[in-house]
Formats: C-alpha cells, sequence, structure tokens
C-alpha cells in the first residue's frame, strides 16, 4: 500500500477555495479519474480519508488490484463526485461565476471602509493568500500593512501589491479597525491567538467562501 494526501477538488469548487489555485500546486484531484488512471497500472483505491486540512483533504490508499478489499469509503466520495457533476462545463462557469462575484463583494467592501477611513491590514500570509491579493488587485491602497506569524516572511513584501509585512505583535500596537484574514483554512486557531485583538474592539474579514466579519462584542458572522 502506499498512500497520498492532497486537497480535493471537489471542495474546491463547492467550498470556492480559488486562491488555492497557484504554482505550488500542479494538479487538483479527483477520486473518480484517479480510479481510471490507476487501473493502467493494475492498481486501485482500497480506501479514502476524508480531512479538514487546506480546506478539506483526501488521504487515498492505493494497492494492486485485488490485494486488499476496497472499502464503502471509495464508493462514497465517488458518489459524492457524481452528485457534484465535476465534470460538468456548466458547474465550472458557475465556479468561475462565483469567483468574480467574491471578488466584487469583497472589493467593494475593502473600498467602502477606505471611504469611511477604517484602517485595514492583513492577517497572516500564506501562499494562496497572494492569489487572491493579485487577483482582486488589493494592494497599499486598500491594506496599510500584513502580518505573519512565521519570521521568514517578515520584513519583507507581497509579491505583486508591495503590501509591507511585520510580525502578528504589529496588530495590537497598531490598532487596526478591521484585519483580511487571507489563511481561512485556518481560522479558528487564529482567532483565538488574536482574541486580545477582538476584545479591543478590532473585526476579522474572511473572504473565503462567504465573505464573513466577525467581532468579538456581538459576536457577529455578518455575511455579504
Amino acid at each position: 500500500i502506499f498512500v497520498i494526501e492532497v486537497p480535493h477538488f471537489l471542495h474546491l469548487i463547492k467550498y470556492l477555495e480559488y486562491d488555492t489555485i497557484y504554482h505550488e500546486h500542479l494538479s487538483y484531484i479527483s477520486v473518480i479519474p484517479l480510479i481510471s488512471f490507476l487501473k493502467k497500472f493494475n492498481l486501485e483505491i482500497v480506501d479514502i480519508k476524508q480531512r479538514d486540512i487546506h480546506g478539506g483533504s483526501i488521504r487515498i490508499f492505493i494497492s494492486g488490484i485485488n490485494n486488499y478489499k476496497v472499502k464503502k469509503s471509495v464508493t462514497k466520495i465517488c458518489e459524492m463526485e457524481n452528485r457534484a457533476k465535476l465534470n460538468s462545463k456548466k458547474v465550472l462557469i458557475n465556479f468561475q461565476k462565483k469567483v468574480i462575484k467574491n471578488r466584487i463583494k469583497l472589493t467593494a467592501l475593502l473600498t467602502k471602509l477606505k471611504k469611511d477611513r477604517k484602517k485595514v491590514i492583513i492577517l497572516s500570509a500564506p501562499a494562496k493568500g497572494m492569489t487572491l491579493l493579485n487577483y482582486c488587485k488589493i494592494d497599499k491602497d486598500f491594506v496599510e500593512y500584513a502580518t505573519e506569524k512565521s519570521s521568514i516572511k517578515q520584513n519583507l513584501y507581497t509579491p505583486g501589491g508591495n503590501i509591507p509585512v511585520y510580525s502578528d505583535d504589529k496588530i495590537l500596537k497598531s490598532k487596526p479597525d478591521y484585519a483580511l484574514l487571507l489563511a481561512w483554512n485556518f481560522s479558528k486557531e487564529i482567532i483565538n491567538n488574536n482574541i486580545q485583538y477582538l476584545k479591543k474592539g478590532g473585526k476579522f474579514i474572511i473572504p473565503i467562501p462567504n465573505i464573513k466579519i466577525i467581532s468579538y462584542k456581538k459576536n457577529e458572522k455578518n455575511k455579504n
């Protein structure tokens, strides 16, 4: 048996995870075409486990044909993919429309906050966040700076938008009104780590799959 773990294309489509499409990700895996591919080499998928990491991943167990009994999890995932019609052109076009709509809503929100003279920064600077920033054309006109926990990214600039990146400590010192959270798949962990920012009146903007504004006082989750 050998095992691979990859982000699931089904989740990318279903939850509008377009920011995960960038140069380090050379393939976007779904199970049904993978089954056909493996058959060419006398291999088959014998088990699949779903995981939450990276916005929804699948751990796939592969072996020689007839070496092991194929578990129900494989059929279950295939049924999910068939229901989602991942190979349908209509589904992909609809995904495209939703991506464009997300960009329009996010930039409209940031434009309004700028007009209202609100201070907006970016909290966390993952690689996929750069896809979102550049696609939505978010630069220093919209946000003042970005913060990042990893020291290797600090005191540098985001590619394309040239937004300066500092330590996460800066968020409590500068007290921005809003923080755009690019690592949305770790939102619970990041928000818990920055709960003092919320308690002092700060708000988080989560951009994907639906734009949400999260604050501490009202425990609000405003969807746009």
